[in-house]
């Protein structure tokens, strides 16, 4: 299965990101990175995106009809 990357339009790559090491904790998580520039998506990123959107369109639709008359 491959996905498109929104960011540049090159083949995303899905992968297992582990973290953790010099005393941390180790985790991981499971996504997307885009084989050209880098950019990496997962469910959590998906879903704040889609969250900032909703909240930018609802000050948008806020904001109008505040004009002069």
């Amino acid at each position: 299965m491959t996905m498109k990357c929104p960011k540049c339009g090159g083949v995303m790559n899905f992968e297992e990101f582990l973290y953790g090491g010099g005393g941390e904790i180790p985790w991981s998580f499971e996504g997307w990175r885009c084989l050209y520039c880098g950019e990496i998506i997962d469910p959590l990123i998906l879903l704040n995106r889609q969250e900032t959107k909703v909240h930018e369109t609802r000050k948008e639709s806020v904001g109008t009809g505040r004009g002069k008359h």
